[in-house]
């Protein structure tokens, strides 16, 4: 409806009795609106004006504005509130949830459809609520609750269970970035927290695909057999007895801390020093800062360990690569500084140090006619990101897991969900004797699962997934030893994507590098080098990292240089279906 330029054809100031009949009315026409949120939405001392706008397509609406901020539109006396309101009172209309990526096509013009509708729970008879054609909705998003779109039902809530996901679930009047939310004063979305409590939603995944890369990832738990023996076994791989009920998550990154005393007779501080001082009188001297701690650690502080021994920084008393640069940056050898959480790189470094100039090389590499230099192959990779994908544990599974002492928000790997499903199972005897691949649903399993009432079992293939999908994700990018915190959601991947600008010349813009522990300012010289086109970076807001925008479309070299020298898996990877087609 405000998508094209609408015509004001009276703008008035509001009276002191017109605005308190203003705000019966918005209480008689939303029952629900709390005396509160009415207050936040029409202070009382702030002055309100009457809009009267023709739209594009010749409907009369009636707008109230405050602060110059449109909060209310009135079409044939029906009113709506808009997402500035709502945002204020995010319950105060029923809402429909939809995918981030869907939002871009309302904007478009579209109405939102049934296929782009989040279930969180499946389709049900009352999956899309009691609502009649016609009432009024909300939109929002499975990352946020904050409304994005306001609309009326196109059919009742029976009917677009009949429609079997197909056809057009709301009709859209107004939406977030249309020409009536940037009126007057434009403001950005808040924060509100995603819709539901599980904010793992695969973004437009159709269940089957769903289902099949759960599987993937949990094995094939059609043929679990839950016989003694085998359950030994499997609690051997945890490292723990059948009979325990201990907490069965494994400490997956431990490593020991003892040293072989075969392997070396160099205590591992010194090597690690050693290594470091290395690198910088010969290496690094040829490198521009600032530089990755994880490159600097892989391309120069390895290669310059003597070929007799093996540098493991885990066997040292620093543990952690930030550990060890933080202590040589007290020493004043090094700066650093920090790119985001768990990302850190070499800015600066003090030649005149006295402990780098006190450093004696007594692991010359050159005896054997080798000198020790970086290769340039070896430049062009640098260490591989580790990628840890964790589910975390929800309101709605606690009481399944609270048996194995977990807690709510703890994170788990799907391995360790699996084990807590299938000895959750055996303890308290829920598989059928007819046919051991179905699962008897009880009050704890129902809750885990999310299942509706009436549905008393389920196949094991459809419990890990069903299970899965009321926990939350959760996500961390380690570098180069670096341990980085667990961050909550689904780890976004890159986004490559091609766009136009003026005079319609193609623009190749990447999102979330720094997601995955990339310097954008390094990728960027690479580019500019690589395929010599000008690059710029970009802040976007509301964007968990910078944009890096690259002249034409590069997603061909994007990708090779991603997958090639930062080592990052294709899955990681959005996009790459734009680039350029070949001639024939």
């Amino acid at each position: 409806m405000f998508k094209k330029p609408f015509k004001v054809k009276s703008n008035s100031q509001l009276k002191g009795s017109d605005r308190k009949k203003l705000r019966s009315d918005i209480l008689q026409q939303f029952t629900n609106l709390t005396e509160d949120e009415l207050n936040a939405i029409l202070p009382n001392k702030e002055t309100v004006f009457q809009l009267k706008a023709l739209t594009h397509s010749k409907d009369l609406v009636i707008v109230y504005t405050v602060q110059k901020l449109p909060i209310i539109f009135e079409i044939e006396k029906v009113m709506f509130p808009t997402v500035y309101a709502l945002w204020h009172a995010p319950d105060l209309l029923p809402a429909f949830t939809t995918h981030p990526q869907v939002l871009p096509v309302i904007a478009r013009g579209a109405d939102l459809m049934l296929p782009g509708v989040i279930l969180p729970h499946g389709p049900s008879l009352h999956a899309y609520g009691k609502l009649q054609r016609g009432e009024r909705v909300a939109v929002n998003l499975s990352t946020n609750k904050a409304p994005v779109a306001v609309g009326r039902t196109a059919h009742s809530s029976y009917d677009m269970y009949m429609a079997a996901g197909r056809g057009k679930c709301v009709e859209v009047l107004h939406y977030y970035g249309d020409l009536l939310s940037t009126y007057g004063t434009k403001l950005m979305v808040p924060e509100l927290g995603p819709a539901f409590q599980t904010d793992g939603i695969e973004p437009l995944a159709g269940p089957n695909e769903l289902l099949e890369s759960v599987e993937t990832l949990a094995g094939d738990v059609d043929r679990v057999d839950l016989s003694l023996s085998e359950k030994e076994e499997v609690n051997e791989d945890f490292g723990e007895s059948a009979q325990s009920t201990s907490n069965p998550e494994l400490e997956e990154d431990s490593n020991s801390d003892d040293v072989d005393p075969s392997s070396s007779d160099i205590c591992p501080d010194e090597l690690l020093k050693y290594c470091f001082f290395k690198a910088l009188k010969t290496t690094m001297k040829k490198v521009d800062l600032p530089l990755l701690t994880s490159n600097f650690y892989k391309l120069h502080m390895i290669p310059a360990c003597p070929k007799e021994y093996v540098l493991d920084i885990k066997k040292s008393t620093y543990k952690k690569l930030s550990n060890f640069l933080d202590y040589m940056v007290q020493a004043g050898v090094i700066n650093t500084e920090t790119l985001q959480k768990g990302v850190q790189s070499i800015s600066k470094i003090d030649y005149s140090s006295q402990l780098l100039k006190q450093f004696v090389d007594n692991y010359s590499n050159e005896e054997d006619g080798t000198s020790l230099s970086v290769d340039t192959t070896q430049t062009n990779k640098t260490s591989a990101p580790e990628i840890i994908e964790k589910y975390t544990v929800t309101a709605a599974v606690l009481p399944l897991f609270y048996e194995y002492d977990y807690k709510k928000k703890d994170a788990v790997s799907v391995t360790v969900v699996r084990k807590v499903i299938s000895d959750y199972v055996r303890v308290h005897s829920l598989q059928t004797h007819k046919d051991t691949r179905e699962v008897i649903l009880d009050p704890v399993l129902r809750s885990a699962t999310g299942a509706p009432i009436g549905v008393n079992q389920v196949p094991w293939s459809q419990l890990v997934t069903a299970v899965l999908d009321q926990m939350g994700h959760s996500f961390k990018v380690e570098l180069g030893g670096n341990e980085a915190a667990l961050t909550k959601g689904k780890l976004p991947p890159i986004d490559i994507n091609v766009g136009t600008r003026s005079g319609n010349k193609k623009v190749t813009l990447v999102n979330n590098l720094e997601l995955f522990g990339i310097n954008v300012t390094e990728f960027a010289r690479e580019c500019q080098h690589g395929v010599a086109a000008s690059t710029t970076i970009n802040s976007l807001p509301h964007a968990k990292s910078v944009q890096l925008q690259i002249q034409g479309n590069q997603v061909n070299f994007v990708a090779k240089i991603l997958t090639e020298k930062y080592q990052i898996p294709k899955r990681y990877l959005r996009g790459l279906e734009n680039a350029p087609k070949k001639k024939k």
